[in-house]
């Protein structure tokens, strides 16, 4: 009985050892067919590290729009010729243009500041006498200087100015066939009642001028009024002239645009000195920038490249460990940064630089080379770029013999 009872325990005992065999088998297995897929996923989720070159680039961002100079006009003179338009020429005028004609009598303009409101004859002394002398040195007809005194010289620039333009030289210049206009050249506008084919009969508004005032207007929409901080600079181009404006103030039209005021950065007229350059016209289109970001040029890397400590210090990874940079400016993953030297190779991640793609790092030479074998060099890589007479009177008394 004793006998049978020991072999008995032997046997589960065998039995308890193999059972905690396989159970430990059984846990090894798993472990590892656990273990090794979670060392797999994070050796294939760690990132491709690559290396890039830095080059010269630059960031920025503008807007090209148009900017709309406004020339208010007004009335500077009135008809004083009665008959029936048979033509009109508005637009660009200088010195003695026909402006229009009624019933074959020319209406001149000339440059001046006083209205002409009487006839201009012999003995006829002022300002407006003065104008039309200055006509006439301008249009090589008078010699001295404009005086306001209409004499024999004058009376005879008339004769021989009527005369070439083939009308009756009577040496006089009836009410109504001179317009004075502030400035010429310049652009002017006809009243709607001086139209071809119309009767006049005296008094109808007859010529608009520009005043000189100056606005510069920037109409943008609703969404791109959104993009434009108040203190973005506007660059406006006319010609080979380009001047730079600010935003002075903004108000919205009728129609739900937003208008940008703009002036000079001293709070002038944009085109400051050289406003004589631009037309006459009532309304004239400007091609203008919108500096939204301004542009920066510099040493550019990708902006993937630039890692930022704790303190708020960046840098950047090289050759030769980490060396810090000043970031100047960032921008279509690109960042223009100081402390590196263009070439400089940067560590970056895979998938972002710029292309061209980066390729990875060189590997360096093995530590028993040294038979003169040639070292090839690092891959050339690059990043992206992203994107002004004499001194008489015109009129001196005739001599003494004159009848």
């Amino acid at each position: 009985m004793a006998a049978r009872r020991r072999g008995r325990s032997f046997l589960v005992a065998v039995v308890c050892l193999v059972a905690l065999a396989v159970a430990a088998g059984a846990g090894w297995w798993a472990a590892r067919a656990t273990l090794e897929p979670q060392t797999q996923a994070q050796e294939s989720a760690a990132p491709d590290v690559v290396w890039a070159e830095a080059t010269t680039s630059s960031v920025g961002r503008s807007l090209p729009l148009s900017t709309t100079l406004r020339q208010p006009a007004r009335t500077v003179a009135s008809n004083a010729v009665a008959g029936v338009v048979l033509s009109t020429s508005p637009g660009d005028v200088e010195q003695g243009s026909v402006i229009y004609d009624v019933a074959g009598t020319p209406v001149r303009v000339v440059e001046g500041e006083v209205p002409f409101f009487r006839e201009l004859a012999r003995d006829v002394e002022g300002d407006d006498v003065a104008q039309l002398q200055q006509a006439l040195i301008d249009l090589d007809y008078l010699d001295g200087e404009a005086d306001g005194d209409f004499g024999w010289r004058t009376e005879g620039a008339v004769e021989d100015w009527q005369g070439d333009l083939g009308l009756e030289d009577t040496g006089t210049i009836p009410l109504g066939r001179l317009v004075a206009v502030d400035r010429l050249p310049t652009v002017i506008q006809l009243g709607e009642s001086i139209v071809r084919g119309a009767t006049l009969g005296g008094g109808e508004e007859s010529v608009l001028a520009p005043t000189g005032e100056q606005h510069f207007v920037l109409v943008v929409t609703q969404d791109q009024a959104r993009m434009i901080p108040a203190e973005a600079t506007v660059d406006v181009t006319y010609a080979d002239q380009s001047w730079e404006a600010v935003i002075a103030g903004s108000e919205q039209d009728e129609f739900g645009n937003t208008e940008f005021e703009l002036v000079a950065p001293d709070g002038g007229p944009v085109c400051g000195d050289d406003c004589d350059i631009l037309p006459g016209d009532a309304q004239v289109t400007l091609r203008s920038e919108i500096v939204i970001v301004p542009r920066i040029e510099g040493t550019a890397v990708p902006a993937a490249a630039v890692h930022t400590r704790a303190d708020g210090s960046a840098y950047v990874i090289t050759e030769s460990g980490e060396t810090e940079v000043t970031v100047r400016g960032t921008g279509g993953g690109i960042a223009i940064v100081e402390g590196i030297e263009v070439g400089t190779q940067v560590q970056a991640l895979a998938g972002t630089v710029p292309a061209p793609a980066p390729q990875p790092a060189p590997e360096a030479p093995p530590a028993d080379e040294g038979t003169g074998g040639e070292e090839s060099p690092p891959p050339d890589e690059e990043t992206g770029d992203e994107s002004g007479t004499d001194d008489g009177g015109a009129d001196d008394e005739p001599p003494a013999t004159e009848g």
